[in-house]
């Protein structure tokens, strides 16, 4: 095998394994997801009830059922919806008019402004734990979607603000001036001319925050109590203590509860990478 031939089989090869160490815990899931629960045998407490079964021979979707019957399934995907939406909806209304202020004016004390949102990222979320619950318990928000969506978003409109900053510095000034020469004004111009032309940046910010806040346990955790507001992390760490001790169920909620954000990754791929990349170079 001569050398470039051999140089594209290593690339082929070394891609097909990660592509496999990546799936092959989704497919692990959707075969747990459709293989039938097996009764336990008390008089072997020490054995496993569950075998290992590649190929089911009686595939079902009675853990599907069981999971939305037993498990309110439903609610916590509803309400992880509700505020993962909320959150990117404000994440990017805070980012973009922050981001245009930033990069279209000149103030005293920008610098450090911006040097403070870049440590408001750099934070760990566990640090705003005790704080945040001592301000939203304070004015009533403890277990509402708002308090939930206003805590998620300090998490996530810091980098969304950054990115947003680097994808307005890209756009031209000439188009901006044009519309104030026909009479827009500053926020007139962000919405019908820089907004449109950053799209491809709105997307990625809004994906990362949508996803960010989809995946984020801690807050979901410490500001619900109830299954009224309770996100999918949170049952997701039941499933990982064993509760309920059934492993189809567990694996058809964790294989829906990671569709969507794929989903969304496969749709919006092309906006979401070119947002990244514009972004990321200064025009």
């Amino acid at each position: 095998m001569s050398g470039p031939a051999a140089r594209r089989f290593g690339v082929l090869l070394g891609t097909l394994l990660i592509l496999a160490w990546s799936l092959g815990p989704i497919v692990w899931m959707g075969i747990g997801s459709v293989t039938p629960e097996v009764k336990p045998d008390l008089s072997k407490p020490w054995s496993s009830a569950r075998g290992v079964e590649y190929f089911p021979s009686e595939p079902t979707l009675q853990n599907y059922r069981d999971l939305f019957e037993t498990v309110k399934f439903g609610t916590y995907f509803l309400n992880s919806v509700v505020v993962a939406t909320g959150t990117m909806v404000l994440a990017l209304a805070v980012a973009s008019l922050g981001a245009y202020g930033f990069v279209r004016f000149r103030f005293v004390g920008r610098a450090p402004l911006l040097t403070a949102t870049l440590m408001a990222y750099m934070i760990p979320s566990v640090v705003l734990m005790v704080p945040l619950l001592v301000i939203l318990r304070r004015y009533g928000l403890v277990n509402t979607y708002p308090g939930l969506i206003l805590a998620e978003a300090t998490n996530t409109a810091p980098f969304v603000l950054l990115l947003m900053i680097n994808y307005f510095s890209s756009l031209p000034r000439e188009l901006e001036e044009a519309a104030q020469v026909d009479g827009c004004g500053r926020l007139a111009t962000l919405i019908r001319i820089v907004l449109p032309l950053a799209v491809p940046g709105l997307v990625a910010g809004g994906l990362f925050a949508f996803i960010a806040t989809w995946n984020n346990f801690l807050f979901a955790f410490l500001l619900s109590t109830s299954d009224a507001t309770k996100t999918l992390p949170v049952i997701m760490r039941l499933f990982a203590l064993g509760e309920p001790a059934v492993w189809g169920v567990s694996a058809a909620g964790a294989l829906l509860t990671m569709l969507p954000v794929a989903a969304l990754f496969l749709v919006f791929q092309r906006a979401l990478i070119s947002g990244l990349a514009a972004g990321a170079v200064k025009g």
